[in-house]
């Protein structure tokens, strides 16, 4: 209804109304996936609906940030999601889990603009967040070292910084004090309130922070919480390797595609192994720069 009728009432309707129905949308899409996977959904499917979360987000930021020009907001300014309150779990770390699990990832520069607003401003990061983020979007600094609501989230800082043979060990520990450790986090105990209410026990992070580190999850990947055909799902679009940016000549260091701005139509796929040509030659550059491509979404 707010999608269809929208066009219709946008330059009638008070800020304040055009803001909150259309965050109202995106928090209702956020939960539609979450109760959808718990229900057994195809991941497939679901992945195709992460784009139009992330326009309505972009959406639901245009008018929240009008309405703080509007003389209804006081000359009071909040984030689009605020990250040291519940809408920490709510908005950020779903949108941006969601996105990388469905294939996503070279549109999280977007979703990182969208949660910058005003916690930017106030100085606000969150570790787990920026850690998720980093390879995709490049020059935001070093993440903090904290987490922003703490537990249970800042346990998976130490499977970032630890070498890759413990990792498995540490995200087993993580997802096995998960629900504990969450007791403050607005998904607890909602299965006791019934209905629509309770829409599933997932650690997207715990998802996210596997693809990401390309971690083994053999040893807990049954267990609860854990949404491992997700992760399954996100194996086919390969998160960056160590090296993503090579040279012609260079041995390819990991399957997926790469491209170079040698040529507008430059872009392949290379299996891991694979020698980078020079497309160069001839030109000024004399060398071929080989870029890893952050849209894996294609076919082959």
């Amino acid at each position: 209804m707010i999608t269809s009728d929208l066009p219709r009432y946008r330059e009638r309707s008070k800020p304040g109304g055009l803001m909150t129905s259309t965050r109202r949308r995106l928090w209702d899409t956020l939960d539609w996936l979450n109760l959808q996977y718990s229900a057994g959904a195809p991941v497939k499917q679901l992945a195709e609906v992460w784009p139009y979360a992330l326009e309505w987000a972009e959406e639901y930021g245009d008018f929240h940030a009008r309405y703080h020009q509007s003389p209804e907001a006081g000359n009071y300014m909040t984030p689009h999601a605020a990250l040291r309150t519940e809408e920490y779990w709510i908005v950020a770390l779903r949108l941006t889990c969601f996105g990388l699990l469905s294939g996503y990832a070279y549109a999280i520069p977007r979703v990182m603009v969208f949660l910058d607003y005003a916690n930017e401003l106030m100085g606000v990061r969150d570790g787990l967040l920026e850690h998720l983020v980093r390879p995709f979007v490049p020059d935001r600094g070093p993440p903090p070292d904290k987490c922003t609501r703490h537990l249970p989230y800042r346990k998976l800082l130490k499977v970032f910084n630890a070498a890759p043979t413990k990792r498995p060990e540490l995200m087993k520990s993580y997802l096995d004090e998960w629900y504990h450790a969450s007791r403050r986090e607005p998904y607890v105990d909602r299965h006791f309130e019934g209905g629509f209410c309770h829409y599933g026990y997932w650690s997207w992070e715990a998802a996210a922070v596997t693809w990401l580190l390309g971690i083994d999850d053999s040893s807990y990947r049954d267990m609860q919480f854990y949404p491992k055909d997700w992760v399954d799902y996100a194996r086919q679009y390969p998160p960056p390797p160590i090296d993503a940016i090579l040279h012609s000549g260079q041995a390819c260091p990991q399957s997926g595609w790469w491209w170079s701005d040698a040529s507008h139509q430059s872009l392949r796929r290379f299996e891991a192994g694979d020698v980078f040509p020079d497309i160069a030659s001839g030109t000024a550059r004399g060398i071929t720069v080989w870029r890893w491509s952050l849209d894996q979404r294609r076919e082959g």
